[in-house]
């Protein structure tokens, strides 16, 4: 019995007998590459990068217009429908720049412009025109590239918006009341 050899299993090798149909492969064999060129462009061949890099539209950066949409802070003076422009993304606590996403946008409220006025007989208004600063919460804005300002369109999502809001905020007092008084 030491002189045997011992059989070894066959792992999809071929088969004994070799009677039987032939095997023939499954899939469809691939075509071939077609020759690649050399690594890298020749520098006739690159893509030439003039002025500014190209980004998305949507896509905010410091200096772009905007419009505020509805002022959503109490007191006065409202500022909806006031021009302003996007200062970038901010720490709320230490006021550092932060990249987009990971921080809260700011804008810088443009004062009313002084030269235009109904009427001469009409004074000036007595509030200071300095520049106001507005965190991106505290509004609904949205960017204003041809500084159009206030459309028919901002009007009337702002309406519609209002009733949502207000129809939510129903339904949750309505959800929260206890069982026994309804």
């Amino acid at each position: 019995m030491e002189n045997d050899p011992r059989r070894r299993r066959s792992r999809g090798g071929r088969r004994r007998g070799g009677g039987g149909p032939e095997r023939r492969p499954t899939r469809v064999p691939a075509e071939p590459k077609p020759p690649q060129a050399a690594r890298g462009l020749a520098r006739r061949d690159r893509p030439r990068r003039r002025g500014a890099v190209q980004r998305s539209p949507d896509d905010l950066r410091p200096g772009t217009p905007c419009v505020i949409v509805m002022d959503c802070r109490e007191g006065e003076p409202d500022r909806t429908g006031a021009g302003a422009s996007f200062e970038g993304f901010f720490d709320l606590e230490t006021g550092d720049p932060r990249r987009a996403g990971y921080g809260v946008p700011r804008l810088l409220i443009e004062p009313p412009s002084q030269s235009v006025r109904s009427s001469p007989a009409v004074p000036a208004s007595n509030e200071p025109h300095s520049k106001e600063r507005v965190w991106g919460f505290e509004c609904w804005w949205r960017p204003d590239p041809a500084r159009a300002g206030l459309t028919d369109t901002d009007r009337i999502e702002v309406e519609q918006s209002k009733k949502l809001l207000r129809g939510l905020i129903r339904d949750s007092r309505r959800s929260t009341r206890p069982a026994l008084a309804r």
